[in-house]
């Protein structure tokens, strides 16, 4: 029985080149992704210093003034600004003395 045992130890445990080459192909794997991670950082880097590079370039050739109106983003039409908390509440109000006083009061 022992002879037995340590012989299906043996062929389930033993290094054998079919379990070698999957933990080689998991650890391959692995560092694919790993260098493909870097690669992108590094493109990442490189974009970043490119754009500093070229702003100030541009502040350089161009002045602060020039560079900062360029980057500044358009200002709204004075029709078009943006609701404010306190002008959403006071329709809101008003919407509900409306609706108090026609009789359609929604508690929920």
């Amino acid at each position: 029985m022992g002879m037995e045992w340590i012989s299906g130890w043996a062929r389930k445990y033993a290094v054998t080149p079919e379990k070698l080459a999957g933990n080689e192909l998991r650890d391959t794997r692995l560092s694919l992704f790993q260098s493909e991670r870097q690669l992108l950082e590094a493109e990442m880097r490189v974009d970043y210093h490119r754009n500093v590079l070229a702003f100030l370039e541009a502040i350089t050739t161009d002045g602060v003034e020039s560079v900062a109106d360029r980057q500044r983003p358009p200002q709204q039409p004075s029709a078009q600004r943006p609701v404010v908390l306190h002008q959403i509440l006071q329709e809101e109000s008003a919407d509900m003395r409306r609706a108090v006083r026609t009789g359609k009061v929604n508690y929920e």
